[in-house]
């Protein structure tokens, strides 16, 4: 990880920025349309959920992960995309603040971090909705995703499992994605008195890898027949 200090006695102290970006990952915008995607390879979403997961135990940080520079897939040209910060509801971050603060990450120091692992699957019946809800704002180009603790442990579990799920998928090894894995979804469009604020994200995997290893082994299938 890249640690940018912001110094001062602020309750947001530093921002994490992945040291090796996640390249296959896009995060299109959710609010304009209420719905979006999140869009990974295997090995990025399996990435991801462990940065998730860094993110709710870090009680003075945010996490920053720049999306908007991937190369991009022909999906993924169908959506407005954005960059993503994961952080706790309990961590101060002014979203019109944000720009300042993303001007300031120039020179972080690197510094290796462990991350939670998955937890065990629990049973539905032992959750709690109130505690793991998520709540999604966009400012500047950048999708906010907040949460407890406990909901951001969760979002970060639910990505791993989809990450792992990439690798038995039978739509990405004939035809590499996009494919539905999961959704986080948001308040129901019927909880606010004012404005329609609901919102869900799909969580979808694009992973070429599979397909190519697909074809190559059928390629050598068939030249074993000649």
């Amino acid at each position: 990880m890249t640690v940018h200090d912001l110094g001062g006695s602020a309750r947001l102290q530093r921002v994490l920025v992945p040291g090796d970006p996640l390249r296959r990952t896009h995060q299109s915008r959710m609010l304009w349309r209420h719905t979006g995607a999140l869009i990974g390879s295997r090995a990025d979403l399996l990435r991801l959920g462990a940065l998730v997961r860094l993110a709710a135990v870090s009680p003075h940080s945010a996490l920053y992960v720049p999306l908007r520079g991937n190369p991009r897939s022909a999906y993924a040209e169908e959506w407005r995309l954005a960059d993503l910060v994961v952080v706790r509801t309990d961590v101060p971050l002014r979203r019109s603040a944000w720009p300042d603060v993303r001007a300031r990450l120039r020179r972080g120091r690197s510094r290796t971090m462990d991350t939670p692992a998955p937890r065990e699957e629990r049973r539905p019946d032992d959750w709690r909705r109130d505690g793991r809800a998520l709540g999604v704002t966009e400012h500047a180009e950048t999708v906010f995703l907040a949460g407890t603790a406990e909901a951001l442990l969760e979002a970060g579990d639910e990505l791993t499992w989809c990450g792992n799920q990439v690798a038995v998928n039978r739509d990405i090894h004939r035809w590499g994605g996009p494919a539905l894995l999961s959704q986080f979804v948001g308040p129901d469009r019927h909880t606010g008195p004012r404005r329609d604020t609901s919102w869900q994200c799909m969580v979808l995997a694009e992973d070429e890898l599979f397909k190519l290893g697909r074809q190559r082994r059928r390629g050598g299938a068939e030249s074993a027949t000649l």
